[in-house]
């Protein structure tokens, strides 16, 4: 009974590890198709949840400890280390911290103490900063047991880490190509400069502080 018991909650555990990221990839899905109705939107989770158990499947062949190895080899790293410092960097310094405290007094009725604000623009940048170099520094060839990866699979690996990454300076490359301006520096800041495009529905909606009161 008890390892009946262990497996359910092994199981329960990774139903639950893996609905954050289904919520984001249908979430993205259903914001660029918004007419979706309800039975199309249940068609796309049911596409979305059955291509991700079909790759799945390649960690349950027999080669498949050894697919599972290169990805959690590279699959972190370094990627989750330069999107934490460029989140940190484009909301604490581009967006701004002000513009963050006006958007949540808006939306919640209070402000986030001062030492958030403080540890966004410069506690935790440097902090991840000496993760990823040390990540660098530290970084060793993939390997199982006594089995050592080829080169190819090493260069395999890397194209997994840069995959999520390489969209970031893609996407910003274009985005200040398109700005309007005649020189680079001028089109660089206007890329980089904040919408003034989101406002309050409405100026006389009071914020919820009843939902967010229990976050306190």
């Amino acid at each position: 009974m008890w390892s009946a018991l262990t497996f359910i909650t092994l199981m329960t555990l990774a139903i639950d590890s893996m609905v954050p990221g289904i919520e984001i990839i249908v979430s993205a899905i259903e914001d660029h198709l918004p007419r979706l109705s309800k039975k199309q939107s249940w068609a796309v989770k049911c596409v979305v949840i059955l291509s991700i158990a079909l790759f799945g499947l390649i960690y349950i062949s027999e080669g498949g400890i050894y697919v599972l190895t290169l990805f959690d080899w590279f699959v972190i790293f370094p990627s989750i280390a330069v999107f934490a410092i460029l989140e940190c960097l484009v909301v604490g310094w581009l967006y701004g911290t002000q513009r963050l405290q006006d958007a949540i007094d808006a939306m919640w009725g209070k402000r986030i103490p001062r030492v958030f604000e403080l540890c966004m623009k410069y506690v935790c940048p440097l902090l991840f900063l000496v993760v990823f170099a040390y990540s660098l520094y530290a970084y060793r060839p993939p390997k199982y047991g006594d089995y050592n990866f080829p080169g190819w699979a090493t260069i395999i690996g890397w194209m997994i880490s840069l995959v999520s990454i390489l969209p970031i300076p893609i996407v910003f490359t274009w985005k200040v190509y398109r700005a309007p301006g005649t020189s680079l520096v001028e089109k660089l800041k206007r890329a980089i400069k904040p919408k003034k495009c989101w406002v309050p529905s409405s100026q006389e909606e009071p914020p919820y502080t009843a939902v967010l009161q229990p976050m306190l």
